[in-house]
């Protein structure tokens, strides 16, 4: 990867909705290199799609919380059943393996409060691989982006 692709990369994760003009002029290169480089990107893994981002509130989705999660063991059937539920979770947005005494942290959206008691007792609850699980309500979006900071 090289400058120009990073300056693409970024100008990308600013705004992926601007045309490929605008992208090669934030980029410093041509219009014609805007898809060729973005193509290359994608075949590389770097850039893993061109999604929109949106509101949560605005989308209907008043509450977020996070959960950390401890399983009952580290057998392979577990993890296999905790990651199985949270793949079929559309509620959860984020999901991460973690050192330390919680094994997991999931980040929950939902519709209100009445709707994450739902999503906690009739699906969080129910896994048998769950031992122990605590949550925190989000009250504040100090920060959240998908903008990473691109090493040179």
């Amino acid at each position: 990867m090289d400058d120009a692709d990073r300056r693409l990369l970024v100008a990308v994760q600013r705004d992926a909705s601007v045309s490929q003009a605008e992208l090669a002029e934030q980029a410093g290169i041509s219009a014609s290199q805007v898809s060729r480089r973005l193509a290359r990107l994608k075949e590389e893994g770097v850039l893993r799609g061109i999604v929109g981002v949106l509101d949560p509130a605005l989308a209907g989705l008043t509450c977020s919380a996070i959960i950390r999660v401890r399983l009952k063991d580290h057998a392979a059937a577990s993890v296999r059943t905790f990651r199985d539920l949270i793949d079929r979770m559309q509620e959860v947005t984020l999901c991460l393996m973690t050192t330390g005494e919680t094994d997991y942290l999931i980040k929950v959206v939902a519709r209100d409060l009445p709707h994450f008691q739902e999503i906690v007792q009739m699906k969080l609850l129910r896994c048998p691989a769950i031992a122990h699980m605590e949550s925190a309500i989000i009250l504040e979006h100090l920060k959240d982006t998908t903008e990473l900071p691109l090493p040179r």
